[in-house]
């Protein structure tokens, strides 16, 4: 009924307005591809905005997952936190806009940095894998951009209107999306509002999963084009959470609100010998509130935890012509500021005063970063050579825990470590002929610890069940890696990409036992403390192989596979008796936790009447995980099968409507990285048969 409401609203905004025809003018970097040809060394992914209209996601985890070899680890029905062939948390730079940096409040990463972006929110999603983008910060893993906004400016004055709404049967709710944009050839805006709102949902042996949400996100963008090549953009973006479920965590988020402020310069051909210069500033505010209040054990103890985490920084830029290549050289900072605590207070015993754990302590992290990169194009070969240094480092108030009678049972003063850092990469791409090219990438990338890393104190944030502690003293880690990549590309026969990576990572950031002589945990029902430590090495190989058949014709078939495998040459092993480790033994070759099996997607689809209606049926075939962690007391997954089906049918230009059911078959299945419902060994399953309607409307 509401988004029934919503709807009726928006028709009448929309007849209220008149709209004109005109060209747009784009004046954006994010358009300005390599200033040569289209071509990189290394592997990046595209989600197209069409792919975002007519997804029944409602997180933008669960849109990435669509992607070979990018998976996600789920604690409820939002929030997903991705991993890309196998590197998650701070392994990854996640942006939005190609600057904006967030960090989220949650030690348990209830809110990673995309769970501050809603879905309907998007027009793009970039992956980049491997250690090779450096000019967007320290890049380990890979990087994932989040397109939000880029200025627009047309010919003449202009208004548009674009509304979304969303409505699905399974966790019965909606997503939503109104937006106002337009502008004139020196001016353009935009205003957008939307929500989520869903409840609890049912897996595929109707068992419930509470995972009920509600959110909803405002923004307001301007852009001034000062001359004919020179743009000042600003921008204010707010998201705020209401009680969000998270089901495999000990509390359930109550409130968020987070603020991000943009400020943006970009010139373009500025000389003859100057192609560019950008300038990227942004704010991020998160005040995050969680409780167990609906939790079972609420009526022994109820706590609520109250973190704030600010991320401020600048990024800039200049991009010339040097000899037959061009060269881009730059800049960035980042300011990471957290601090909050855990208030406990004791039900069944009135007569105790309430318990004050801090859980960060005006921690702070500051990078200030400088990178080249030269781009040069030599005979059939495409070149790309990149460098960086980081200056790393990081600072808190004593780490401190007080037990029963507030006497302490850790306390840490040594919290302050500084790094420099070094990163590099070169690769380049041989085009054998028009429709084949080879590329091969090498590269170096290294990344600090983050905060959970270096300052969590007692809190139980990892897979295991253990309470952990930071250890502000950990060395970067370095991840060297090659990737090997063919594509060969053809409008009358097909595209094809293979490709291989191997990583070798030293310094890797894992976590040992602490014995209880020297710590004793502090949550009830772990098994002891785990600190997070150096591993000497560890290694992750893969492979990632796609199929498109021909684009010019009605049919089209999309095929991928993914596979990644990490391994610990040696770790340690706990003997568990009734609750307690009573053992310790070293493991050969221990593979890594929390990598995703062998997976296959395909999609299939025909167009109808001029692409005006598209049935589309997507397969997507999971293997079994048995190559697990036994250091981790990881669990076995079960291989899985499901079918979607979707029916794209557009009125005209204005309307277009996606519907269709997901899980058509109802199979009872789970995520390898979706974690246990808290309390249990049960995995968190995912949704049962879902049917679902998205209606786009755009003037």
């Amino acid at each position: 009924m509401k988004a029934l409401q919503f709807l009726s609203l928006f028709l009448f905004i929309c007849v209220n307005f008149t709209f004109s025809q005109s060209d747009t003018i784009t004046l954006n970097e994010v358009e300005i591809r390599n200033f040569r040809n289209d071509y990189v060394p290394y592997l990046s992914e595209h989600i197209a905005p069409l792919n975002i209209e007519q997804s029944a996601c409602g997180d933008i985890g669960n849109l990435l997952q669509k992607l070979p070899n990018v998976s996600g680890i789920k604690k409820g029905a939002t929030g997903i936190d991705p991993v890309v062939r196998g590197f998650k948390y701070s392994q990854l730079n996640i942006l939005i806009d190609g600057a904006v940096k967030i960090e989220g409040g949650c030690p348990n990463r209830m809110d990673p940095a995309a769970a501050h972006v809603d879905i309907n929110d998007l027009l793009e999603i970039n992956v980049i894998k491997g250690p090779y983008a450096l000019k967007y910060g320290p890049s380990f893993g890979g990087v994932i951009n989040l397109v939000t906004w880029r200025p627009l400016f047309y010919k003449k004055y202009q208004t548009h209107v674009k509304a979304f709404v969303g409505l699905q049967s399974n966790g019965a709710g909606y997503k939503s999306k109104i937006e106002l944009y337009g502008g004139s050839n020196r001016f353009t805006y935009q205003i957008a509002a939307g929500t989520r709102k869903y409840d609890d949902y049912r897996d595929g042996s109707e068992r419930l999963v509470k995972a009920s949400l509600t959110s909803y996100y405002t923004k307001a963008n301007v852009g001034v084009r000062i001359s004919k090549n020179h743009i000042l953009d600003a921008g204010v973006d707010g998201s705020f959470g209401r009680n969000i479920d998270f089901p495999a965590l000990t509390m359930d988020e109550r409130e968020d609100n987070t603020m991000i402020y943009k400020l943006n310069y970009f010139g373009s051909n500025i000389s003859n010998s100057v192609n560019f210069i950008k300038i990227r500033s942004w704010f991020s505010d998160v005040n995050h509130t969680m409780d167990n209040k609906n939790r079972s054990f609420s009526d022994t103890v109820v706590a609520v935890s109250v973190i704030n985490a600010k991320d401020a920084g600048i990024r800039g830029a200049v991009n010339i012509n040097a000899g037959k290549g061009t060269l881009e050289a730059g800049f960035d900072y980042e300011y990471i500021f957290k601090d909050g605590n855990r208030m406990k207070t004791m039900i069944k015993q009135p007569g105790l005063p309430e318990k004050n754990e801090i859980i960060w302590s005006n921690a702070v992290i500051n990078n200030l970063g400088l990178y080249t990169e030269y781009r040069v194009t030599h005979n059939k070969t495409d070149w790309v050579a990149t460098a960086r240094v980081d200056f790393n480092n990081a600072a808190s108030d004593p780490m401190f825990r007080a037990g029963m009678g507030d006497k302490p049972v850790f306390e840490n003063s040594d919290t302050r470590s500084s790094f420099t850092n070094f990163s590099f990469n070169g690769g380049g791409t041989y085009h054998m002929n028009e429709n084949n090219h080879l590329s091969f990438s090498l590269g170096r990338g290294v990344r600090s610890a983050d905060m959970s890393e270096r300052f969590i104190t007692l809190l139980p944030v990892g897979y295991d069940h253990y309470d952990y502690l930071g250890n502000p003293q950990l060395k970067p880690e370095v991840n060297y890696e090659a990737d090997i990549n063919f594509e060969h590309i053809s409008k009358h026969t097909c595209s094809l990409r293979p490709g291989i990576f191997f990583s070798y990572v030293t310094n890797f950031i894992g976590s040992q036992r602490v014995p209880p002589s020297v710590v004793r945990p502090q949550t009830k029902g772990v098994l002891g403390v785990k600190q997070f430590v150096n591993f000497d090495h560890v290694w992750l190989a893969g492979m990632e192989i796609s199929w498109t058949s021909p684009k010019n014709r009605p049919w089209l078939i999309d095929l991928n596979v993914a596979y990644t495998c990490g391994v610990n040459p040696e770790a340690t092993g706990y003997k568990i008796e009734n609750g307690q480790v009573v053992d310790e033994y070293t493991i050969k070759n221990d593979p890594l936790p929390e990598i995703p099996p062998f997976e296959f997607n395909g999609d299939f689809r025909y167009s109808f009447f001029k692409n005006r209606l598209v049935p589309m049926l997507s397969w997507r075939m999971v293997l079994a995980q048995k190559h697990i962690s036994e250091s981790y007391g990881e669990q076995e997954s079960k291989a899985f099968q499901t079918v979607d089906f979707k029916l794209k049918y557009q009125f005209n230009t204005y309307f277009t409507v996606w519907g269709g059911v997901t899980n058509l078959f109802n199979t009872t299945y789970y995520e390898h990285l979706n974690r246990n419902i808290i309390g249990s060994t049960m995995p968190l399953y995912e949704l049962g048969r879902n049917f679902f309607v998205n209606l786009i409307i755009k003037f």
